[in-house]
């Protein structure tokens, strides 16, 4: 994009244009239909195995974290998608690049909330719909059973299933009472098996009668024993028809009086066998189950594309726009040199010579403090001036290579030198 401007010239104008040019690259139909792909992709992947398949999905992936090169090291990648990220011998923690922290996190299946049950109650049900799943499933029993009937009520169905067994077992009853029919039915099998008899009975007739035969086959036969005769009453002849011998024969008198002679017929028709241990344990959550990580990866890889675009017509203006968006978040020079990209902006611009990069770490941690005031890219002028300094000693300077350049005052010899000073150009 923006082709023989110069880097200098063509940086100017996105600083004036960036927005525009950007929605129009974002616009471009090959874009639109590798974005709408994606979606429909992340909808229907199930684990990271799958993701770890299928190649332009993964390479979308990467794309928004600046990885896309690494997409070879499959091994790597897995461990980074499932090793928990909080700890400390994680790989992504390990790891010198923080764009593999940064990609660890955003696929977490568990981030904790590191407030109080009191500070809990507090947060706004605003608030609380903004949180992503992975923040959902770090809440501990204790922060779930702290929300207020009314925070609970405004959760997404999708934030409800992402809370862990032990905090929907947490529950109190008038929270239970107060989840919506969609919010039930997304209730998976461990959770459902969580719950106990008191919970089971503040459950709605609607919301028995919404659940899934997957969801009624996780009930044990004490739950199934203490829900009501509406409740009972409400549940379909396929429900009925999926409930094994332990669950049939735990039904009272009064629970098998109040079914219809057709739903007495599909009592225990299939005959299933009980739930296996395998079906109840948690499976492990889709990869993309948050909608919101779908749309940032999405985001990412559009800046990284857009970014890539400019680059491929003007050298050094790739590494200037990335530059220009992440330095903020750069609190430490460790934090800078972790970053290749940004590293050698500050290097470009400072004119240090290739041979830094094979000094000692500590020697250009040194060197990189003494020099870089990180303080100072707060404001953007600074970060813009940075940037300046480095197209300007990155971009090509001119040469005897170019003929034409050459003969008008280039670095080779001029017009005057080839022809001499004193020669008479007149017929």
């Amino acid at each position: 994009m923006l082709p023989g401007l110069g880097a200098q010239t063509a940086f100017r104008v996105v600083q004036r244009q960036g927005e525009a040019l950007q929605d129009r690259f974002e616009a471009r139909k090959d874009n639109q239909a590798a974005m709408a792909r994606f979606r429909e992709i992340a909808a229907n992947t199930t684990d990271v195995e799958s993701l770890l398949r299928d190649r332009r999905a993964l390479q979308t992936v990467l794309e928004a974290f600046q990885l896309e090169g690494e997409i070879d090291k499959r091994g790597i990648i897995r461990k980074v998608l499932t090793e928990p990220p909080g700890e400390q011998t994680s790989l992504a923690n390990r790891m010198v690049d923080q764009r593999w922290r940064q990609l660890a996190q955003a696929f977490a299946t568990s981030q904790p909330l590191a407030i109080s049950a009191a500070e809990v109650e507090l947060i706004t049900t605003a608030t609380l719909s903004g949180f992503a799943m992975n923040r959902m499933a770090g809440l501990t029993a204790e922060q779930v059973g702290a929300l207020t009937t009314t925070q609970v009520a405004s959760l997404a169905s999708t934030q409800v299933a992402a809370i862990s067994v032990a905090g929907i077992g947490g529950l109190e009853t008038r929270d239970v009472a107060a989840l919506s029919v969609t919010q039930v039915a997304a209730l998976t099998v461990p959770q459902l098996a969580a719950l106990g008899t008191a919970q089971i009975r503040a459950l709605e007739t609607q919301d028995i009668a919404a659940l899934a035969t997957s969801q009624i086959r996780a009930l044990d036969s004490t739950q199934l024993a203490a829900l009501t005769t509406q409740q009972i009453q409400a549940m379909s002849t396929e429900q009925l028809s999926v409930l094994n011998r332990f669950q049939s024969a735990g039904l009272s008198e009064a629970q098998r009086a109040a079914l219809s002679p057709g739903q007495r017929g599909a009592l225990g028709a299939f005959a299933a066998e009980p739930l296996r241990e395998s079906e109840r344990a948690a499976a492990a959550p889709r990869p993309f189950a948050d909608a919101a990580l779908v749309e940032r990866i999405v985001e990412g890889t559009m800046i990284n594309r857009f970014e890539k675009a400019m680059g491929e017509a003007n050298p050094g203006l790739r590494e200037a726009l990335y530059f220009r968006r992440m330095i903020g978040s750069v609190t430490k020079i460790e934090g800078l040199m972790a970053d290749r990209a940004l590293v050698s902006v500050v290097r470009g611009a400072l004119g240090l010579p290739e041979s830094f990069a094979a000094l000692d770490f500590e020697q250009q941690r040194d060197m990189l403090t003494r020099r870089v005031n990180l303080e100072t890219f707060k404001d953007s002028r600074e970060v813009d001036k940075m940037i300046g300094r480095y197209l300007a000693l990155a971009a090509p300077q001119a040469s005897a290579s170019s003929p034409v350049t050459a003969l008008f005052g280039g670095s080779g010899p001029s017009l005057n030198a080839l022809i001499g000073s004193t020669l008479s150009l007149r017929a």
